[in-house]
């Protein structure tokens, strides 16, 4: 029996793979992983107990964020550190119940074909005003462009065929809720309403340029306005902001929705099975066969940041070891 995150381990790195489901080293956990899963946990502790403080979650997260400094296992820099927590500040100090009924870490299994199954758990799914049902996946991570969308994409894809495979429930949408971003949004001339997704903990200072000429149009002097907008940005929030701003934006929480069509389900289906395909042809008694990360092509972040085995794999160490010799980094 496979899962989606162990499908797309093969694909990222053959050796990490090996490592993990063949030789069963567990390995250790990364910053992302384990802020992950800490408020992945919070925010069902709310939905299910339908109460939560603010004040708490935001001290719960400095708290992980100290133990997990404690145990060497930190961001790959200070002002990555900075902006990632900046923005899951932000997040907590806006958190709010969604509306509807929820079903909070489903589990369930998918038949891909008669020789596949798939087992998992779904962060979320929602029921609707309208009875309709929507599958939301939490992400403190980075939005997804290019390659990563997509292999996100086809595990949102999986809990919707599990989902619909097992129950009498037809899913509407299949969506990631992207804490760290934030949509700002604003009514165009043409009528049609504009979202802009920033970080969270950069608010204001992303969107001051717009906010500076709205202020100046209206006639502000031009002190006052920088004055205002230095404190908002300070504050990263628009409370002091005048009404022309107020009037105008507003913010909505970012949910990103990935297209569920037949054509993407087919394509999701038919990478699992190739997958698998590839994993039952390697040798499971010959480490040679399972092949290391393209460095060269991939960069290096994963290898020395996310993989749970970056502190014993050989591979990096020697790439590393060898690039630091070059004065590469």
């Amino acid at each position: 029996m496979y899962s989606i995150s162990r499908i797309n381990t093969f694909n990222t790195c053959e050796y990490e793979y090996y490592n993990t489901y063949i030789k069963k080293n567990r390995g250790i956990g990364n910053v992302y992983s384990e802020v992950g899963t800490w408020i992945h946990d919070t925010i069902e502790d709310a939905y299910r107990q339908q109460n939560f403080s603010k004040s708490e979650l935001i001290d719960g997260l400095h708290v992980k964020l100290m133990e997990l400094d404690f145990l060497g296992i930190d961001f790959p820099n200070d002002s990555i550190k900075e902006s990632f927590t900046k923005d899951v500040d932000a997040f907590m100090k806006s958190f709010s119940l969604l509306d509807g009924e929820f079903t909070l870490e489903k589990m369930f299994i998918t038949n891909i074909n008669e020789d596949i199954i798939l087992l998992g758990y779904i962060d979320a799914i929602q029921k609707d005003r309208d009875g309709k049902y929507h599958i939301i996946d939490w992400k403190t991570s980075s939005k997804f462009t290019g390659k990563k969308l997509q292999e996100a994409g086809r595990q949102l894809l999986v809990y919707k065929l599990g989902i619909e495979q097992n129950s009498d429930i037809k899913v509407e949408s299949v969506k990631w809720a992207m804490l760290k971003y934030i949509y700002v949004c604003w009514v165009q001339k043409n009528g049609k309403v504009k979202k802009k997704m920033v970080n969270r903990g950069k608010l204001i200072k992303d969107m001051r340029k717009a906010f500076e000429k709205d202020m100046l149009n209206s006639g502000m002097d031009d002190i006052e306005v920088q004055l205002l907008l230095a404190e908002a940005e300070n504050n990263n929030n628009y409370d002091n902001l005048p009404e022309v701003i107020k009037e105008k934006y507003w913010t909505e929480d970012c949910f990103v929705e990935y297209d569920s069509s037949e054509d993407q389900m087919q394509e999701m289906k038919g990478y699992i099975i190739d997958t698998v395909s590839a994993i039952q042809n390697k040798h499971v008694d010959d480490e040679s066969d399972w092949n290391p990360v393209d460095f060269k092509r991939d960069g290096t972040f994963y290898c020395n940041t996310l993989c749970s085995h970056r502190m014993s794999c050989n591979f990096i160490k020697d790439w590393n070891s060898k690039n630091k010799s070059r004065g590469l980094f």
